[in-house]
C-alpha cells in the first residue's frame, strides 16, 4: 500500500480517481504521478496502463505512449480506440510497420477516418517501402487513403524526411531521386538527397538555405518555438549577460526571422542583423528589435565588411557550415579584441557531418580546437537545440572572448 502525506493508505483505485481528477483539472504531472501510483499497488490494472498512455501521448512522450498502450493489447484489453491511438504513436516515433498493424487492429472494431485514416494510409505505405517494395508501395497508396486520398508527390517528400530522420536512409535516397527526377531544379531537395547519401560536403550551399528558409519564413518560429521546442537564442543569451552585459556593436550572425532580437537588443548599442533569406528578414523586421538588417550571405557579409563587433552571437547559424577554419578566421577578424563570440551547435562523434536534416553537427574537441587560436573560451554548456523526429537533437553552447 501507498501512503498519502496525511498518514492514510491508497489502493490501486483510489491512486485512480486521482489520475482521473488530475487529469480533469489538466495538471499532467500529478495524473502522471498517480497513474504510475496505482501500477505500483497493482502491476495488472489496465486501466491505470491506459490512462498512463493516453497522459504520455498528450505530452509528446511517443515512445513511452507506445509502450503502455502496447501493454494494454497485450493483455487482451485493447478496443478500438485503444489501438488506434497506439497506432498514431508508433508512428510519432517511426515505428511504421507496427503502427500499420496497430491501425489494422483498430479497424476490425471501427472504421478508420480522417486523421486516422490518413495516418493508417501513410504508415502502410513507408512499411511497404522499408520492406523494398518502393512502386507497390505508392500504386497501393490511393487504395488505402480512400476519401483522405493526398497528393503522392507530397506523400513521397514526407516519406524523404520521415524515412532519414528514422535511418532508412537506402529508402529515402531513392524516394529524393524519384523528387528531383520531377524537379532537376530544386536546390533544397538537391542538397538534401546529398545529405541522406552522405556525399561529401564542406558547407550547405547558399541556394539551399535562401531556397528552404524563403519557404517556411511564415509560421517558422510558431513550428521551431512551439513544436519543436526551441530555446537557443534565450539560453545563449543569458550565457552571454554572465560574462558582459552592454555592447556598443552586436551582429546577430545568421539572425533569421529575428528569435533573438527581444533578448539582444538590451544588450546592445547598436544590433545589426543579417541572413541570407529576404522572407526570413522580413519577420525581423516586423519585430523592430534590429537597427540595420541586412540580405547577405552571412560569412560573405563579415568578411567584406570587416567591422570592429564587440559581440558576434549565431544561434542555429554554423550547423549550415561543415569545415569552420575559414568561419572563425572571419569571425575573429570582424570582432573586437575583448569581445564575445556566442554560438551554437549540434553534436557530432567526428570533426564534422552532414545529417539527413541537412545541417551539419560537429565534434566539440574539433570546434574547441578551431577557436582556440583566435579566442579564448569563457563558457560552454551542454542543450537540446530541437526535437529531431521527436527526439532530442543534443548540442552545445559556447561563449569565447577574442585574444
Amino acid at each position: 500500500m501507498v501512503e498519502f502525506s496525511d498518514g492514510g493508505a491508497a489502493d490501486g483505485q483510489t491512486w485512480l480517481r486521482r489520475a482521473a481528477a488530475a487529469d480533469r483539472d489538466g495538471d499532467v504531472a500529478a495524473a502522471e504521478h498517480a497513474f504510475l501510483q496505482a501500477l505500483l499497488c497493482d502491476a495488472n490494472l489496465i486501466d491505470a496502463r491506459f490512462g498512463l498512455g493516453v497522459t504520455y501521448f498528450r505530452s509528446a512522450r511517443y515512445g513511452d505512449a507506445a509502450t503502455e498502450l502496447q501493454a494494454v493489447v497485450v493483455a487482451g484489453a485493447a478496443d478500438g480506440a485503444t489501438c488506434m491511438l497506439l497506432g498514431k504513436s508508433l508512428y510519432l516515433i517511426g515505428r511504421f510497420p507496427e503502427s500499420a498493424e496497430a491501425f489494422e487492429l483498430a479497424s476490425m472494431a471501427m472504421p478508420l477516418e480522417g486523421d486516422s485514416l490518413r495516418c493508417y494510409a501513410r504508415a502502410r505505405t513507408y512499411a511497404t517501402m522499408i520492406a523494398g517494395k518502393i512502386e507497390d508501395a505508392l500504386a497501393s497508396y490511393s487504395a488505402l487513403a480512400g476519401i483522405e486520398v493526398e497528393p503522392v508527390d507530397v506523400v513521397i517528400r514526407d516519406g524523404f524526411g520521415l524515412l532519414s530522420a528514422y535511418g532508412h536512409r537506402d529508402i529515402a535516397v531513392r524516394l529524393g531521386e524519384l523528387l528531383i527526377a520531377s524537379k532537376p531544379d530544386d536546390a533544397v531537395q538537391r542538397h538534401l538527397n546529398d545529405a541522406v547519401a552522405g556525399r561529401a560536403i564542406d558547407r550547405v550551399p547558399p541556394a539551399y538555405v535562401e531556397a528552404h528558409f524563403d519557404a517556411f519564413a511564415n509560421g517558422f518560429d510558431d513550428k521551431l518555438v512551439h513544436v519543436l521546442g526551441y530555446c537557443v537564442p534565450e539560453r545563449l543569451a543569458a550565457m552571454v549577460r554572465r560574462h558582459r552585459t552592454s555592447f556598443d556593436h552586436v551582429l546577430d550572425f545568421g539572425c533569421g526571422t529575428g528569435l533573438a532580437g527581444e533578448h539582444l537588443r538590451p544588450l546592445a548599442g547598436k544590433l545589426g542583423g543579417v541572413d541570407l533569406s529576404a522572407r526570413m528578414l522580413e519577420q525581423a523586421a516586423s519585430r523592430e528589435a534590429y537597427d540595420t538588417l541586412t540580405h547577405a550571405e552571412a560569412l560573405a557579409h563579415i568578411s567584406a565588411n570587416p567591422v570592429a563587433y564587440d559581440l558576434v552571437f549565431a544561434a542555429d547559424t554554423l550547423i549550415y557550415f561543415g569545415r569552420l577554419d575559414a568561419l572563425m578566421a572571419a569571425v575573429a577578424q570582424a570582432t573586437a579584441p575583448g569581445g564575445l563570440f556566442a554560438a551554437s551547435f549540434e553534436n557530432a562523434a567526428r570533426d564534422f557531418e552532414i545529417l539527413p536534416s541537412g545541417r551539419f553537427a560537429h565534434a566539440e574537441t574539433y570546434v574547441r580546437r578551431m577557436a582556440e587560436q583566435y579566442f579564448e573560451l569563457r563558457e560552454q554548456q551542454a542543450i537540446d537545440i530541437r526535437l529531431e523526429a521527436n527526439v532530442p537533437a543534443r548540442g552545445t553552447l559556447f561563449v569565447w572572448r577574442r585574444r
